[in-house]
């Protein structure tokens, strides 16, 4: 099974609904919904992911929509 992050910001407008978008597209699959939301801003200076703009979905660390792997948002 792969592993779906969607990463989120606190006070990133589009976070809610793009939640919302994803939640449905597993259930219009007959499938719950599995993914799991992490908050960009907690993430270690170091993590990747920091490198990505919210909200971002990743599936087995990789974007979604095939944007190129981020590097950290902040030198390590």
């Amino acid at each position: 099974m792969r592993r779906v992050e969607l990463l989120i910001r606190k006070g990133c407008a589009q976070s809610p609904e793009m939640r919302e978008n994803l939640a449905a597209a597993y259930r219009l699959k007959g499938r719950e919904p599995a993914f799991e939301t992490v908050d960009a801003a907690a993430l270690r200076a170091s993590d990747p992911r920091t490198g990505y703009g919210t909200p971002t979905i990743l599936e087995d660390g990789r974007d979604l929509f095939g944007m190129p792997e981020a590097r950290p948002a902040a030198p390590t």
